[in-house]
């Protein structure tokens, strides 16, 4: 099964980020997943551990006891390297996609800029496996042509971009 990435920015859909974990985790991918600080005001890093088994990182330097691997790497021949090697290069070197779900306005233009001011975006800009990024904001916001223009500067470097629903978020017309 697949190691996935998840990339938790914040936003009012993080929430619906734990059911993804839950669905990825039952059809038997192991997930590890890492939260922007922002998206900590919206759900906390224990309900994430508690569904992957692996520790939640939002820290480009913090210290991950797992070393970057994912749950399936206890496995002979996937022993995690004999140093602590900084989490955003360990974690998507081990990742066989990753999912930035949701992603904020704020995230996406970071994205599309090649920023790298916290553990989310510095991984984005790490990764070699595929990216999929799934937006999740107000209607307003999806539509404004600064959005939209970051995220056709994504769809142009080769991530997917995973187009929003409409759904009941935290007011009336928002995406995700």
């Amino acid at each position: 099964m697949a190691r996935i990435l998840l990339g938790v920015s914040g936003g009012i859909a993080a929430y619906k980020a734990l059911e993804l974990v839950r669905l990825a985790t039952g059809a038997g991918h192991a997930v590890r997943a890492i939260q922007t600080p922002t998206s900590q005001r919206f759900v906390g890093a224990a309900s994430f551990a508690a569904l992957t088994g692996a520790p939640v990182l939002v820290d480009e330097f913090e210290l991950d006891p797992a070393r970057g691997t994912f749950a399936d790497q206890s496995v002979p021949g996937h022993d995690p390297p004999g140093h602590d090697p900084l989490s955003h290069l360990e974690l998507v070197r081990n990742a066989d996609a990753f999912l930035v779900a949701p992603a904020s306005a704020n995230t996406i233009a970071k994205l599309a800029h090649g920023l790298a001011d916290n553990l989310l975006t510095s991984a984005a800009l790490a990764a070699t496996c595929p990216v999929l990024v799934a937006p999740a904001m107000n209607n307003h916001m999806y539509e404004h042509p600064a959005t939209q223009a970051n995220l056709a500067t994504l769809r142009s470097r080769g991530l997917t971009v995973l187009e929003p629903g409409t759904g009941r978020l935290g007011s009336e017309h928002e995406w995700g």
